[in-house]
This record gives structure tokens, C-alpha cells and sequence, in this order.
């Protein structure tokens, strides 16, 4: 992140360019922390007695959602199109990723087999049910009290 976020003011002999928009660049890039995004949906998921299973992205980008097998000349280029060389499946590159994605994480991260076994669906929160603990702002809300304006 520190090569990421240098300066672009330059010195006087060579004055930078571009240096108010590499500053904002600059401060959007270290507003978005990493470790508050994996921070994030494990709060969220003690919040609502949810589940969060991580999945390894390793492969998912190359692996056929409809036969599981991991080719990287499926993704001729690197464009949007998936288009499978062994079985000829052909889908979004993203939209294929995230069924394998979802596969894996029903399977507990590991490999492929939920398609071949004919299970389909979408990962959803079965359990979803209201906050175990109510937020932080709600019992701030309760707890608030009014004092009558006095005036005098």
C-alpha cells in the first residue's frame, strides 16, 4: 500500500503531475482497508446467527461450473466470456466463478463435486432471522432520554 500511496509532488527541479487527483486516488485507496472488508461480514454474521464460509478464489475463474474441470484455455485473453474446452459450456466469466464459488462454499471450500451430484440453487441464509444483539444505534435510541426545555 505505501508504493501504492507516494507522493506526486515532485521535487522543484521536476514538479509532479497530476497531484491533486493522485491525492484523492490516493485517499480513496487508503480508505478502503482490506482487513475492514474481512472484518465487516464476520460482524455482520455474529449479528444475525448467520454462517460465513470463506472459499479460496484460487482456480474459480478457470474452473467449469457445469463439469469442474480446471483449464486455463477457458479463459481465452481474460475477456467476460468463459467458454469451457472440455465440455463446451459456455457463460459469463464472473457469473461462472461465483457458481463455483458457491459450490465450493457449500461443499465447505474444497473442490467441485456439487455440480456433478446435480445439486443447484443459490447460497441463502436459511437461518436469517432478527440481530441477536441489538445494534449499537437502536440502544442508543432506547436509552436516550428527553429533558424538558427549560428557560429562564
Amino acid at each position: 500500500m505505501t508504493n501504492m500511496t507516494a507522493s506526486a509532488k515532485g521535487a522543484a527541479k521536476q514538479p509532479g503531475r497530476n497531484v491533486r487527483q493522485k491525492a484523492g486516488l490516493n485517499r480513496s485507496i487508503l480508505d478502503n482497508c482490506p482487513g475492514e472488508r474481512r472484518r465487516q461480514p464476520e460482524y455482520k454474521c455474529l449479528l444475525y446467527g448467520s454462517e460465513l464460509r470463506p472459499v479460496p478464489p484460487f482456480h474459480t475463474s478457470q474452473t467449469c461450473a457445469a463439469c469442474g474441470r480446471t483449464d486455463p484455455q477457458s479463459r481465452k485473453g481474460c475477456g467476460r466470456l468463459f467458454a469451457c474446452v472440455h465440455c463446451g459450456h459456455e457463460d459469463d466469466a464472473d457469473h461462472n466463478a461465483s457458481v463455483e464459488i458457491e459450490a465450493r462454499a457449500r461443499q465447505g471450500g474444497t473442490s467441485h463435486a456439487l455440480r456433478a451430484m446435480g445439486e443447484g440453487g443459490s447460497v441463502n441464509n436459511s437461518t436469517h432471522r432478527r440481530p441477536l444483539v441489538p445494534s449499537p444505534a437502536l440502544r442508543r435510541r432506547r436509552t436516550r432520554e428527553t429533558q424538558p426545555a427549560t428557560f429562564g
